[in-house]
């Protein structure tokens, strides 16, 4: 127990302690000064808000205070304008280390396309929310036929073109949604003999008829020649003393120039 106490209060003691301190100063000093570099408090920046700047803008912004940007995603909107920026992560006030990602997202500058997806026969209220939950404008219009009342006759474009239920178009397209009707009113027959379809669909709207249904000669073998495919038959003529309800079909035969009419 006396040398203990010898060995505590002797030199070569003191001189370890001394020694020991010294060390853990050295490690401790050391180790202050890595954090402090490690951490960079100087580098500590404050987001500004991106929100509403071009993407090119908010680039050149996040750069100049050492942040890296990554363009998360765009969004469509038919009022945003393009490549304005909707959103940031982290949010505008955060602080953050310079050399970080920011990420930004804004508005596109090209819609997605949707598929149409409406086809013949379909209810009408059904059809129109189906098309404005893809984000097509839609106007509905009534039109007489016997055969489709209170169904989708057809989907066309504002140049009143035709569109196929598989067609895709740009959000924000207007469409319009022609479904059947009835009416008490009488009208003429009109001649389409000579016609190709595509014109016969237009005077049939014009005429308040519908169309029925198409055959085609045995000449007709592609898609190209049903384009080029003129009536050659109808089955109620036109006649000056005639009249049809509103609405009725008119069944139709079509071929090519050199055909002469259908096959007995």
């Amino acid at each position: 127990m006396k040398q203990w106490i010898l060995f505590i209060f002797s030199r070569s003691f003191l001189r370890s302690i001394v020694r020991i301190a010294g060390l853990w100063l050295l490690i401790l000093g050391g180790l202050w000064f890595y954090l402090k570099f490690y951490s960079r408090p100087d580098a500590i920046q404050v987001l500004p808000t991106l929100k509403g700047m071009e993407l090119a803008e908010a680039e050149q912004a996040l750069e100049d205070l050492g942040l890296e940007v990554v363009h998360l995603d765009s969004i469509y909107s038919r009022n945003g304008r393009p490549f304005e920026v909707i959103e940031q992560v982290p949010p505008p006030g955060a602080k953050i280390k310079s050399g970080r990602r920011i990420y930004i997202t804004t508005y596109r500058s090209t819609p997605p396309f949707e598929k149409i997806g409406i086809t013949e026969g379909q209810e009408p209220g059904i059809a129109r929310v189906i098309l404005e939950n893809k984000g097509f404008e839609v106007e509905e219009i009534l039109e007489p036929n016997l055969a489709l009342v209170g169904r989708v006759i057809r989907i066309e474009n504002e140049k009143r073109q035709v569109l196929s239920a598989d067609l895709r178009m740009p959000k924000g397209s207007k469409l319009r949604l022609i479904s059947g009707t009835t009416t008490n009113e009488l009208v003429a027959v009109p001649n389409l003999k000579g016609l190709t379809l595509d014109l016969v669909r237009l005077k049939l709207v014009s005429s308040k008829l519908s169309l029925g249904l198409v055959e085609y000669a045995s000449s007709v073998e592609d898609g190209g020649d049903s384009l080029r495919a003129k009536v050659l038959e109808q089955h109620l003529e036109p006649s000056d003393l005639k009249t049809v309800a509103a609405g009725t079909e008119i069944d139709l035969y079509l071929g090519l120039r050199w055909d002469s009419g259908r096959q007995k």
